[in-house]
């Protein structure tokens, strides 16, 4: 696949490291995680929310303000760290067929209509607890538990913490907090490697009359950012 260079984008003594990296453990055990942590000279706690601010708050922006969401796991997503490792924000790549629209009031022009996808509003917060949450911040918090850099209660708790720091600074979407709620007990299970078996050309396709019929469900899981 051809892409766009995230080069042009990076400031002076910035990098790049793909957010999947953030998982990746040496041939000795010991994780890059770690070592970018001890290069900031930061806490770990405040490199986590340095972290967060550069990636979670855009996905709750897109999500909250247009309802926009895509799959923003490790692969598909860049992170430009600075000299000393600290992440500023996040670069989105390979968005192709899962990208959607949600919101059926917002006005598309016409050959970018067909990315609206008209999901229940009881399904639309999957885009954040699959893709993220599960998809992502599972591996992370456990991967730093394990490795004694933060419990994982104390990751959750600043993913919590993020979140409410998002509604508090965006007032105006106070309504839209209490529709799509975040700290509701648990939430859906959606299988992403039963769809890659089941399917491994497209996995999802959100301008579908009815995308969740695709989706594979089996049961719930107890949401971390509750209680």
């Amino acid at each position: 696949l051809w892409r766009e260079s995230p080069m042009p984008h990076c400031g002076p003594g910035e990098r790049l490291a793909t957010m999947a990296s953030l998982l990746h453990v040496d041939e000795d055990g010991d994780p890059l995680v770690r070592t970018l942590i001890a290069d900031s000279g930061l806490e770990p706690a405040d490199w986590l929310r340095r972290y967060l601010d550069a990636y979670l708050t855009p996905l709750l922006h897109c999500f909250y303000a247009y309802e926009l969401v895509f799959m923003p796991h490790g692969e598909n997503v860049i992170l430009v760290l600075d000299e000393r490792g600290i992440p500023q924000r996040a670069i989105f790549k390979d968005l192709a067929e899962e990208i959607g629209v949600m919101d059926p009031a917002i006005n598309l022009p016409p050959g970018v209509d067909r990315i609206r996808a008209r999901v229940p509003d009881e399904f639309k917060t999957l885009s954040l607890f699959t893709d993220v949450f599960d998809c992502f911040f599972r591996f992370l918090s456990a991967l730093l538990h394990e490795n004694g850099i933060l419990t994982e209660d104390e990751f959750w708790a600043a993913v919590a913490g993020g979140v409410r720091d998002y509604q508090r600074d965006h007032p105006e979407f106070a309504d839209r907090f209490r529709r799509y709620d975040l700290f509701v007990p648990e939430f859906a299970l959606s299988c992403l490697n039963r769809l890659q078996l089941r399917d491994n050309q497209q996995m999802v396709q959100l301008n579908h009359p009815d995308p969740i019929s695709g989706l594979v469900l089996v049961g719930t899981l107890a949401n971390p950012l509750a209680g």
